[in-house]
C-alpha cells in the first residue's frame, strides 16, 4: 500500500537557548507525532542536559507569558496532579502544540537556573522509510553546565575559566567545572559534540533497550537509569543492537582450560581428595597442558588446590555452569559438558551466553556489565592509572554503580573509588587467565586492547 499516504511529518526544528551570547543552538529534525515528554528529552539530548530537573513547555515566551489569558504551559502528569495547572506533556504531541503556539515553542529546563529555549519550525516534510525518529543536523557550542547558575552564573564561570589570573576561588570554580563536566571527555565549553548527540538520539528512538546484551541489562532498569546508561553508551561507542560478530579466534583459545577440565571429568572422573580438592597430579596436569604455571603464587613445588585461587574459582564455576558435577566423591562430567566437548566453538559459545545472560540485580553482575562497558569504550579501569599522566583515561566502574545506589556498607558511605567491588565469579577466573595470558610488563596497551576486544564482543555481539 505504497499510494497510502502518511499523516506524519518530519519537521526541522531550530532551538535557540534564549539570552545567550553568543548563541548556543540546534537544528534538529524530529516527528511531529512525538508526545512533548518525550520531544522534552530530545531537545534535552540535543542541547547536552542530563535530565536532572523539571522540564515544560509554554506556547509564549515564560518572560512574557505573565497574566496572558492565551498562555498554555504543559507539565508532567505529576506537577499537573501538584499543582492542578496546565495541559499534558504525555497526552499531547508536538505537531498538536504547534498547532496551538503557531510553530513556535518555548521549552524550560531547570525552573531554578531557568534555561529557556526558542523552538521555531523551519520546515516540514513527508517521512520516509530511512528517517531516524530524531536526528541533529547541526549546532555551536556545548550547553552550560547543570547547575551552573543560569545564564548570569555561566557567563560568570566561563569568564574565570578563560582568565590567565585566577584566585584561589577562581581555581576551585575551574576545578567544578572540569569535574561536572567529566569523566567522560575533557570538559570543552566551545566544542558541540553532533555524533554523540545523534548516538543518543538513536538511543532513545529505541527506548534505551535493545536485544544485544548490552540492551538487555539496560531493561532492567527504571527509565531515569536508562537514559544514563544512554549517556554512558554513546561515550563508549556501543550500540544496543547484536552485530553478528564472529567470535575472536583468540578467545576461544583462551577458555581452553574450561574444555581441559571438563574433558579430564569424563570417562572415570576425577577422584576427590578426603578434604574435597583435586588431586596435586591432576592439578599440575592441567595447568601444564593449558600452560598456567605460574598464574598464582605457589608456596612448594606440589601444585594444591587450596593454594590455588584461580583454579579452585575455576572448578566452582565450570561446576555452576553445569558442564560438570559432584557425585560420590568424584568430578564426572554431566551430559551437557560432555556433548559441548564435541565442538569447542560450541562450548564457547554456551559459556558466553551464561557470562552474558544473569539477570540477577546485584553488585557484581551490574559491576561485570559496568566494567565492559567502560573497557569497550577504551577507558582505562587500572586505579594505578588515576595518579599518572593518562588520568584523563581512568574511569572507575564506581563511576556508573553509584548511580544506581549501591552502598558500601565497610566505608558506609555509596560506593566509591574506594570501595572493593566484585565481579562474577565466571568473569573474575577469564579476566584472570586473560591478565596471565597476555599482559606484559613492557606492553600494559596490549591487555588493555584485549580487553578491549572482547568486552565490545560480549555486549554488541
Amino acid at each position: 500500500m505504497s499510494n497510502v499516504l502518511t499523516l506524519h511529518k518530519i519537521l526541522t526544528l531550530r532551538i535557540e537557548l534564549v539570552g545567550s551570547e553568543p548563541v548556543i543552538w540546534r537544528r534538529l529534525e524530529i516527528e511531529d507525532s512525538v508526545a512533548l515528554d518525550e520531544v522534552g528529552l530530545a531537545v534535552q539530548i540535543a542541547m547536552g542536559w542530563e535530565h536532572a530537573h523539571l522540564q515544560a513547555f509554554t506556547n509564549l515566551s515564560p518572560y512574557t507569558e505573565l497574566g496572558s489569558k492565551s498562555a498554555i504551559k504543559w507539565y508532567d502528569e505529576q506537577m499537573r496532579a501538584e499543582s492542578g495547572d496546565g495541559e499534558s506533556l504525555e497526552d499531547t504531541t508536538l505537531g498538536q502544540a504547534l498547532r496551538v503556539a503557531n510553530d513556535e515553542l518555548y521549552f524550560e529546563y531547570d525552573f531554578g537556573d531557568d534555561w529557556i529555549h526558542r523552538i521555531t519550525v523551519e520546515s516540514r516534510r513527508e517521512t520516509k522509510p530511512e528517517d531516524s525518529k530524531y536526528r541533529v543536523l547541526e549546532g555551536q557550542l556545548r550547553a552550560p553546565l547543570e547547575d551552573s547558575g543560569g545564564l548570569g552564573g555561566w557567563s560568570n564561570k566561563l569568564e574565570i575559566y578563560r582568565s590567565t589570573e585566577r584566585s584561589d576561588e577562581d581555581e576551585d570554580t575551574v576545578d567544578w567545572m572540569e569535574w561536572r563536566g567529566g569523566p567522560w571527555k575533557a570538559f570543552d565549553p566551545d566544542t558541540f559534540d553532533i555524533d554523540f548527540a545523534n548516538a543518543r538520539l538513536k538511543l532513545l528512538a529505541n527506548g534505551f533497550t535493545g536485544a544485544n546484551a548490552a540492551g538487555q541489562w539496560t531493561a532492567r532498569f527504571h527509565e531515569g537509569i536508562r537514559q544514563y546508561l544512554s549517556l554512558v553508551f554513546a561515550h563508549c561507542h556501543i550500540g544496543l543492537e547484536p552485530t553478528g560478530e564472529q567470535i575472536p579466534e583468540w578467545f576461544v583459545e583462551l577458555l581452553q582450560p574450561f574444555t581441559a577440565l571438563v574433558e579430564m571429568c569424563t570417562d572415570q572422573g576425577i577422584t576427590l581428595t578426603k578434604a574435597g580438592w583435586m588431586p596435586p597430579a591432576m592439578i599440575a596436569e592441567l595447568m601444564t597442558h593449558c600452560e598456567l604455571n605460574g598464574i598464582d603464587y605457589e608456596r612448594g613445588k606440589v601444585k594444591r588446590e587450596v593454594d590455588l585461587p584461580t583454579i579452585s574459582i575455576m572448578r566452582d564455576v565450570v561446576i555452576k555452569l553445569r558442564l560438570i558435577r559432584k557425585y560420590k566423591g568424584k568430578l564426572i562430567a554431566t551430559k551437557l559438558g560432555s556433548s559441548l566437548l564435541q565442538d569447542p566453538l560450541a562450548m564457547v559459545r554456551y559459556i558466553l551466553n551464561e557470562l552474558r545472560s544473569v539477570v540477577t540485580k546485584d553488585v557484581e553482575v551490574d559491576a561485570t556489565f559496568s566494567e565492559w562497558v567502560l573497557c569497550a569504550g577504551g577507558y582505562n579501569l587500572d586505579r594505578y592509572t588515576k595518579a599518572t599522566t593518562e588520568a584523563r583515561e581512568f574511569v572507575h566502574v564506581s563511576e556508573v554503580l553509584k548511580n544506581f545506589g549501591y552502598w558500601d556498607p565497610n566505608l558506609r558511605a555509596p560506593i566509591s573509588t574506594d570501595s572493593y567491588i566484585p565481579t562474577t565469579e565466571l568473569w573474575h577466573v577469564i579476566g584472570r587467565i586473560m591478565d596471565f595470558k597476555y599482559s606484559n610488563a613492557d606492553n600494559r596497551q596490549a591487555i588493555y586492547d584485549k580487553r578491549q576486544e572482547i568486552s565490545r564482543f560480549i555486549l554488541e555481539a
